[in-house]
């Protein structure tokens, strides 16, 4: 399912999401939350998460499915037992890019950077894509890669 490349597998998590993505539409504006299958992509499933659209108005929301290799980028290094650590991120941050997808009805790549839990720069590339039938929206599929650096 993987975007080829002249060198072999596409590598980037964010095209070969496009490309799933794609190949999910078959004809449609946008695939359906139904169509994504966790078992279509196992090496890339842990940095996939899930936010609904029903959820974006509100002020403090919550991903429905946050990979842990997403949580990580968040909670990177904080003690288990920590009250912080339990907190599940928030996307504010990205919610003028929810709104530039939920508007268009089409995938966004972009990148940028937060500070993590531990008051770490973690700078990552994502891409939002868009579920739904019937032209509307219902929910938000993406995938996000990152660097976690230190804070001096």
């Amino acid at each position: 399912m993987a975007t080829e490349t002249l060198t072999g597998i596409e590598r980037r998590i964010t095209l070969r999401l496009l490309s799933y993505w794609e190949k999910l539409r078959r004809g449609r504006p946008m695939p359906t939350e139904q169509d994504i299958d966790p078992e279509d992509l196992p090496d890339l499933w842990e940095s996939c998460f899930l936010i609904h659209v029903r959820d974006l108005s509100k002020a403090d929301y919550n991903y429905t499915y946050l990979g842990e290799k997403i949580a990580d980028a968040y909670t990177h290094g904080t003690i288990k037992n920590d009250p912080e650590s339990s907190k599940h991120p928030t996307a504010n941050h990205l919610t003028r890019n929810f709104a530039q997808v939920v508007g268009t009805c089409k995938p966004l790549l972009e990148e940028g950077e937060f500070l993590n839990l531990r008051q770490e720069t973690v700078k990552y590339r994502q891409c939002l894509l868009p579920l739904g039938a019937d032209g509307k929206i219902e929910a938000i599929f993406g995938g996000m890669h990152f660097k976690i650096f230190l804070t001096q």
